[in-house]
């Protein structure tokens, strides 16, 4: 019996140290791998949930419209809920061009509206106020944080400017915040506390009141109530799946490779009194000391991406980011290390029994690893008449061992697998998350703000000689005429309609009978916006002049409609038509055949989702033909050159207007940049994740790879004592690489498409989206996959080519 056998595991981790170094590596990536989805999963929640507060302006999840003393008490004394305020709105007060609408605010309330804020801060005292910054001008020329102004008689100290809403903009009404010790008759509001049972606190205290008493923030609410959402919790719950499995199977190749190249060794023992617990013991007391190791080394590299993440989304945002995307849950990591320490565990019992199983003559002589071919005189006929005798070396070196070869090819697949997978699966985030094109187009915007007995010609002509002087302003680039909308109805035919969309049509009744229809909205731009949707097309091409002699429109291919049978949202593709296909347009009993010149994706200079409509877009004459009357201008939309220069040019452009008092200019700066920042954080975590995700398989596939060719340098030794050179040999152990490469990366292509079709489906019950076959992804992971192969049998080369042939042969 051996007394020390504990010891032995030590000893040869110290003097394996190539063989140590890449399993630990193997455990290392795969607990990065598991923490690093987990924190970035917590990290989206935290940095959804952060930026839309700020889109909103308040953290508040519901209100009370009014409210008794009470809802008052169960509001301040439930444990649920972490902090409430009280909104007092005042009296409003004419001031030169606008109105002020003061609100008095405890001090609850002004902490859930300062996400309001945009420069300076909240009140803290009742002879303070907040503003909105677009009406400083309107109040005081050149007015700035510290001025005084005064509103009914009462001198206020301006502390803060807030950002500008496009409804306050549009009515002419200045928010000012004023602080109030005991705010009456207002409204409550409440925010919920992280810790507490969100969905049923939120129930609890909406209870108190009637659903018509209630103010409700869905998005926040939303936001927060993700993890009670049953297709969320299953999408959650397959990748998880697929990470855990990824896992396991990481670190099961580097022990099953290790554990395979140390047969004779543990043979040895087993023949001079080793039981088969105690090699069982050295495996697993091996596998504890790497995980020693390994654990502080990969939870050090996951909490590093999610900085390393943070760090890039400020620098991309040059200072402007107001939320970090930082959020390091203990949770997370303790689940991360369980998982791990099982998988090791898992993954080393399996090569401990099988070597405790075999007996020490077959485990000395290491015959049971390979696989021992029945005798042929013709093997690999057709490949040999194609290839040369490198390449049947290859394949036969890929089957005469088949434990080694599953570990390869599995480790490949894995990889391909989770790239295939995430990145189809995040891309789709794009085409539901994606807002509105105009937040990057449209920086000002020049509406009517009144009525008036001006005829259609006089107004155009007003119109047409506003934009001519807003040109000339230094920070305008362009100024582009929007004219009023359209809405008719569109027959579709059953070739053109898209099955993912579902029942989007109506059946109405028209004066041949009944028919199947679509609501369609037909847009009028005019030349200079129609010219810039050239830069936007799918296909065909915009001339204006052939618009208006062949009744031409563009077609917006994209939209966003909800079925009619079963409420389903649908974001996509509307309907199949192509370029020189006509539509029939049915507008106040007549019908009008347009032709479709071009395809657009979105419509740029649009800001509101129109729900069910398909869009067309075209010029004055089409509009003029499709309804018989001459078409009536909506608004000026205007893009600056420089967009930080946003306040300065509505000032300017404020001056033009007092010459057109029914006009009123609105700011979308602060709306843009609130859009801007929203999906620059999208973009952020998901190509972080991904560059994470491809970074740690394919160091995996490397790993694997390296293992897998340093392990058989005495069997290289062999064939050159044989007389092989050294390039006939680099070059079988290159193709080996490639051919791994093409077999793991083509199965890891078919798996990644059906857990992404899979996922798909799950999340086809919140929102349909059309699924394609990710080609592009597939190409790209095969090829990655072949030059990673490739490339990782070059660095365990270089070592071999110097290793000594007799040294190498007698090496055990």
């Amino acid at each position: 019996m051996i007394d020390n056998f504990k010891a032995l595991s030590r000893r040869y981790l110290k003097q394996n140290k190539k063989r140590t170094l890449l399993t630990l590596i193997g455990i290392i990536l795969s607990l990065s791998l598991v923490a690093t989805i987990g924190l970035f999963v917590k990290s989206a929640e935290k940095s959804q949930i952060e930026n839309a507060k700020y889109t909103e302006g308040f953290s508040f999840h519901l209100g009370y419209k009014t409210y008794t003393e009470d809802i008052l008490s169960k509001v301040a004394n439930n444990p649920n809920v972490q902090r409430y305020g009280i909104m007092e709105r005042g009296d409003r007060v004419t001031y030169n061009d606008i109105y002020i609408d003061r609100y008095y605010m405890d001090k609850g309330a002004t902490e859930l509206l300062k996400y309001s804020v945009k420069e300076g801060r909240m009140p803290q005292n009742d002879s303070e106020i907040s503003i909105d910054q677009w009406s400083k001008n309107y109040i005081k020329e050149n007015l700035n944080l510290g001025d005084k102004i005064v509103i009914k008689g009462k001198t206020y100290t301006v502390v803060g400017f807030l950002k500008n809403g496009e409804y306050f903009q549009r009515a002419k009404s200045c928010r000012a915040i004023v602080f109030s010790n005991a705010p009456k008759d207002g409204q409550l509001m409440v925010e919920i506390s992280p810790k507490a049972d969100f969905s049923e606190t939120l129930k609890n205290i909406s209870n108190l009141t009637t659903n018509d008493n209630l103010i409700l923030n869905q998005s926040l609410i939303r936001l927060n109530e993700m993890n009670s959402n049953k297709t969320l919790v299953i999408i959650a719950c397959i990748a998880i799946v697929i990470v855990v499995s990824a896992t396991i199977i990481v670190i099961h190749n580097s022990f099953q490779i290790n554990v395979a190249e140390r047969l004779k060794q543990f043979g040895l023992l087993r023949s001079i009194g080793a039981t088969k617990k105690q090699i069982k013991k050295i495996v697993f007391r091996e596998a504890t000391i790497l995980l020693i190791i390994a654990i502080p080394i990969g939870l050090s590299i996951s909490i590093g991406a999610i900085y390393g993440l943070n760090f890039i989304f400020k620098l991309i945002l040059k200072g402007d980011a107001y939320f970090s995307l930082v959020s390091i849950d203990v949770g997370i990591l303790i689940i991360s290390i369980t998982i791990t320490i099982l998988a090791v565990y898992i993954s080393s019992l399996i090569p401990a029994n099988f070597v405790g199983s075999i007996s020490p003559l077959a485990a000395i002589s290491s015959r049971v690893i390979i696989k021992k071919e029945a005798i042929k005189r013709r093997k690999y006929p057709l490949l040999k008449k194609i290839f040369n005798y490198k390449v049947v070396m290859a394949v036969k070196n890929i089957r005469r061992n088949p434990s080694r070869c599953r570990t390869m090819i599995l480790s490949i697949i894995v990889s391909s697998a989770l790239f295939i997978t995430f990145t189809s699966s995040m891309n789709e985030v794009f085409t539901i998350k994606n807002p509105n094109g105009a937040y990057e187009t449209i920086d000002l915007e020049v509406n009517r703000s009144s009525d008036n007995d001006d005829s259609v010609g006089n107004n155009n002509q007003i119109v047409d000689d506003l934009a001519s002087q807003l040109s000339t302003l230094n920070n305008v680039n362009k100024v582009y005429i929007q004219y009023t909308d359209v809405f008719g109805m569109a027959e579709v035919p059953l070739n053109k309609r898209i099955k993912e969309a579902g029942g989007i049509l109506q059946k109405q009744k028209f004066e041949d009978g009944y028919k199947e229809v679509i609501v369609t909205k037909i847009k009028d731009y005019d030349k200079a916006a129609l010219e810039d949707f050239s830069k936007y097309l799918l296909s065909g091409n915009i001339d204006v002049n052939r618009m208006n002699s062949e009744n031409g429109v563009i077609l917006v291919d994209n939209g966003k409609v909800r079925d009619y049978n079963t409420g389903k949202l649908y974001i996509g593709k509307l309907t199949d038509y192509k370029v020189n296909d006509e539509i029939t347009v049915l507008k106040d009993s007549k019908e009008t055949k347009v032709k479709i010149m071009a395809i657009i994706k979105e419509d740029i200079f649009e800001r509101e989702d129109s729900t069910n409509v398909l869009t067309l877009i075209t010029g004055n004459q089409v509009l003029k033909n499709v309804t018989g009357e001459a078409p009536k201008i909506k608004n000026l939309s205007i893009a600056l050159k420089d967009k930080a220069l946003s306040l300065k040019t509505a000032e300017e452009v404020n001056n033009i207007l007092k010459d057109y008092p029914s006009y009123t200019v609105i700011n979308y700066a602060d709306i843009n940049k609130s859009q801007k920042n929203s999906m620059l954080m999208i973009k952020v975590l998901i190509y972080g994740f991904i560059a994470v995700i491809t970074l740690i398989s394919s160091i995996n596939i490397i790993n694997t790879i390296t293992m897998n060719i340093t392990l058989r340098r005495k069997e290289s030794a062999m064939l050159k004592s044989i007389g092989m050179s050294q390039k006939d040999l680099k070059t079988i152990i290159r193709y080996e690489g490639i051919f791994y490469g093409i077999i793991g990366s083509t199965l890891g292509a078919i798996v990644g498409c059906f857990l992404s079709y899979s996922i798909f489906n799950v999340l086809s019950d919140v929102v349909v989206v059309q699924w394609k076959l990710p080609l592009g992804l597939i190409a790209i992971t095969i090829l990655v996959a072949i030059g990673i192969s490739y490339l990782s049998t070059l660095i365990p080369m270089k070592k071999i080519e110097k290793d000594n042939v007799i040294e190498a042969i007698r090496e055990e």
